[in-house]
This record gives structure tokens, C-alpha cells and sequence, in this order.
């Protein structure tokens, strides 16, 4: 099913080849496309070297991969949405030779390939450039194509570490004396935060390149480490460090300075609200909000220190007052009372959230009958053009959907060499020697702790698509 229309979009006239996988740049080049790129992205019939999203990432509909899981993981569609599909064996030569031909008629390749893999191929920047001059690319790693770590492979539990975003994550832990203290084990920040924090920065990367094409006529390589973009992110503690010689501390979801500082617990099961003090106004506000404005006046609490140093206390008297009620009711009080605070959202309270609908940041996919899929709402991004459009134009490519398209209107490729192709299975549209995964069934999932809950009437809590 090829993309809707970019008439209107800011990137209309930009062709991307991308030949990453899994989360950072398939992600990048889905908001190219969301922009009006034409994105092709490069998959293959060989099982094990297809994406892990398309064949065991999921999340699949109803926990079931279907008798086309290949086509229905959850990830991969959110991923690769508005893109079309190429199957290719990057071993042959022959496939080799067909990239090197595409890439003269693309703006823009994206990889993330150890430096020794695409160099082995022949398909390193260089190499590419003598098929297109003005060739933008981005070549997305773990360390960069220089120094000792650069022919590292790299996900994101194992590059937190290496810039340094673990040394400051980590839960508070009970002490000896009874009271909370520093927490001594390193934490992830989250589900491969790394890889988008690499998203964003190819896309920025990429529209600076992209403009500086405009103006030049000149191409650009983008040498893009990903754990050089996760220490950007931790900028004030490499500067205490160099200014003062100070380690900051593993305090969970507390402030050094600031009190209150810190998440709550709401009436309902799971659920939370986060308030956060940062002077004494807005300490006055959380006390009238609660009603007890005499906390304002106890020896405990009048001062930021000694509000700090107590602060297990005060977190007692905030959760016996937030326990009553519901997070949105909390949240509502206390802004209408001047103090910051914000319910933290469930995944299903995030899908039925009215200023996530009314700004309609979730989009509606209409997935072909083919591929086994119901309509969904997608997430969109967190920004909306006033004058160009952009907008998911499609559902992630079936596998090969575009091999006739590319091969044969792009490139010029003869029948006989498609049907040669399809023979030996460089391109195709069934996986060759696949399976579908494994499920575990959700209640047991709950039992091993995989899952927090699961709702059994999911489908009626959905936004409208």
C-alpha cells in the first residue's frame, strides 16, 4: 500500500534510503516520512537477519502473532510507518550492486552497522559518494567510527554505563538508622531511552545537512555516536564535577534542594502524583492546597534545610492527603493553587487523555486487509506545522511490497532478473525458514512480573480511530 499523498509536505522531494533496524534511525526515518520523505527501507527474506522488530519484538494484537506475525508486531508498525519495503541479501554482490544504483537516486541513507560492517560491503560513505555526489549520511553507532570502542556493537541497557547516565540514576534505599539514604545501585534510565535521544539528534542533524545542501550543493556525513548523545544529557553533573569535585547523589524521584520534591500515592491501584516545590511559594501553595497551612509554621518544615532534613516526615503527611483522593484531583488543587504537580499517567490514561485527543496527537492507521491488522491510533509527534503538513501517511510496509516498484520503475531491472531474484530469495514477501515467537499468556506474565496488569476489555477503553 503506497504512502498518501506529500503534495503539501516540507520534505515532498527528499528520498530516503534507510538500512537501519531495530529502534534509533528506523524511528528517524519514520518522521522523514511522517514529513513527506519517500522512505524505503531495506528488509530481507532471510529470517535470521531480518529486523527483531518484525519477528519477535511485538507487542503482537491480543498476544497472539498471527499467521502473518511478520507483519503485525506492535513496534515495527510504530517504527517503519509510511515507508515502502525492499528485500535485499546485503551478502551478494548483486544486492550490494542494486544499493549503490538506489542510493544515486536518494538524498539521504541511514544506517547503524558496525564501521567494519558497511566497509565490508563496500557501502561506507565514501564509497557511496562516487553515486552521489551530493549524498547526505547518516551513520548511526555506538561510539563513532573513531577510537578504541568504535567497532563496539552497542544497545541501550549496555551504552547507559558508558555515558554515564546510570551513575546518576538509582532508587533511595533504606539506612541504617531506619531513614532513606542514598541508593548504591546504578539504574536505566528507561526502555531504550538512548535510542531515542539518537533519534532526535539525527533529525536535527539531518534538516541542518539537508539545508546546508540547499545552500552548498554539497553532501555530508554525519558520524552520529550514541553514547556521546546520552552524556549530553547529564551536562550539570560533568560540571559539578569539574567545578566542585561533587558526585551527585542517587536520590530516586527527590531533589538535593528542593522539599517537597517527589511522587505520591493517589487514590486506585497504581496510581500517582508528582509534586514539586521549588521555593517557598510554592510551599505555601501545597499547604493552603492540603489545608493545613500550620505545616508552614512547624519547626520541621519552615525552613528549605530543614524541610529537606525531614522530608520522610513530610512525605507522610503529603501521601496521608493524596491517598484520599484521585492524581487528577490532586494535580487540579494544587495548580489552581500555584504549586506544580502532575498526575503520572497510566499507558491507558495516556490513550484516552482529552489534550492528547484534542490535539489529536494520536493518528489514525488504516492497515491493509493483508496484513491481519485492525485500525490503530498511533502516537504522532509533539509538535504541529501552521502553514506545511505532516502527518503518518501509511501503515509500516508489508515485507517487499515495493520490489516491483523499486526495482523495476526506479532502477530499470528487466523480468527476468526479478524472477531470478524471487528464485533464489533476495527479494520476496514471506520470511524463508521463519517461525512465529513465543507467547507467554498475560496471566502468567503478571505471576513472573513481566507486567504490571492487564485490561481484558482493552478495546473499549481505545480512542476513536
Amino acid at each position: 500500500m503506497p504512502p498518501t499523498s506529500r503534495q503539501k509536505a516540507p520534505l515532498k522531494n527528499i528520498r530516503v534510503l534507510d538500512l537501519s533496524r531495530v529502534f534509533a534511525m528506523p524511528f528517524a526515518a519514520a518522521n522523514l516520512a511522517d514529513l513527506g520523505a519517500e522512505v524505503i527501507k531495506i528488509d530481507t527474506c532471510q529470517n535470521q537477519f531480518m529486523d527483531t522488530t518484525r519477528t519477535i519484538t511485538g507487542p503482537f494484537p491480543d498476544n497472539l502473532p498471527g499467521e502473518l506475525w511478520w507483519e503485525q508486531g506492535g513496534t515495527f508498525q510504530n517504527l517503519n510507518r509510511g515507508k515502502r519495503s525492499l528485500t535485499l541479501d546485503l551478502r551478494s554482490e548483486e544486492s550490494q550492486k542494486i544499493i549503490k544504483e538506489l542510493v544515486g537516486v536518494c538524498d539521504v541513507v541511514l544506517e547503524n552497522f558496525t564501521p567494519r560492517v558497511m566497509a565490508r560491503f563496500g557501502l561506507d560513505f565514501e564509497s557511496l559518494r562516487a553515486h552521489k555526489p551530493d549524498l547526505i549520511m547518516v551513520s548511526n553507532t555506538g561510539y563513532g567510527h573513531n577510537g578504541p570502542w568504535s567497532n563496539f556493537g552497542a544497545m541501550a541497557s549496555a551504552l547507559e554505563p558508558t555515558h554515564g547516565t546510570g551513575a546518576f540514576m538509582g532508587y533511595m534505599e533504606e539506612g541504617e538508622d531506619g531513614r532513606l539514604t542514598e541508593g548504591q545501585v546504578p539504574n536505566k534510565m528507561g526502555n531504550s531511552y538512548s535510542d531515542f535521544m539518537a533519534t532526535w539528534t539525527a533529525l536535527g542533524s539531518l534538516m541542518a545537512a539537508l539545508l546546508r545542501r540547499a545552500r552548498t550543493g554539497q553532501g555530508q556525513w554525519i558520524d552520529l555516536a550514541m553514547y556521546q548523545t546520552g552524556a549530553t544529557v547529564i551536562g550539570t553533573g560533568l560540571l559539578d564535577y569539574a567545578f566542585n569535585g561533587r558526585r551527585t547523589l542517587r536520590i530516586g524521584n527527590r531533589h538535593p534542594v528542593w522539599s517537597p520534591h517527589g511522587v505520591y500515592p493517589c487514590e486506585g491501584q497504581d496510581q500517582w502524583v508528582a509534586i514539586a516545590a521549588r521555593d517557598e511559594s510554592d510551599w505555601q501553595a501545597v499547604c493552603q492546597a492540603m489545608g493545613k497551612p500550620e505545616l508552614t509554621f512547624d519547626p520541621r518544615f519552615g525552613e528549605p534545610i530543614t524541610r529537606r532534613q525531614n522530608q520522610e516526615e513530610l512525605d507522610a503527611v503529603i501521601s496521608a492527603w493524596t491517598s484520599a483522593r484521585t492524581s487528577f484531583q490532586v494535580m487540579e488543587t494544587l495548580q489552581q493553587a500555584g504549586a506544580p504537580a502532575g498526575a503520572v499517567l497510566t499507558a491507558k490514561q495516556v490513550l484516552i487523555d482529552p489534550q492528547h485527543l484534542d490535539r489529536g496527537f494520536f493518528e489514525t492507521v488504516h492497515n491493509p486487509p493483508e496484513s491481519g491488522l485492525r485500525d490503530k491510533g498511533y502516537v504522532g509527534r509533539g509538535w504541529r506545522f501552521s502553514k506545511n503538513e505532516a502527518t503518518i501517511r501509511g501503515p509500516a510496509p508489508l515485507l517487499g511490497e515495493a520490489n516491483d516498484y523499486v526495482l523495476g520503475e526506479l532502477l530499470g531491472v528487466d523480468d527476468d532478473s526479478l524472477k531470478r531474484f524471487a528464485a533464489d530469495w533476495t527479494i520476496g514477501n514471506l520470511p524463508e525458514g521463519g517461525s512465529p515467537p513465543g507467547t507467554v499468556p498475560l496471566d502468567e506474565q503478571v505471576e513472573l512480573g513481566w507486567i504490571a496488569e492487564y485490561d481484558a476489555d482493552y478495546l473499549d477503553l481505545l480512542p476513536p480511530v
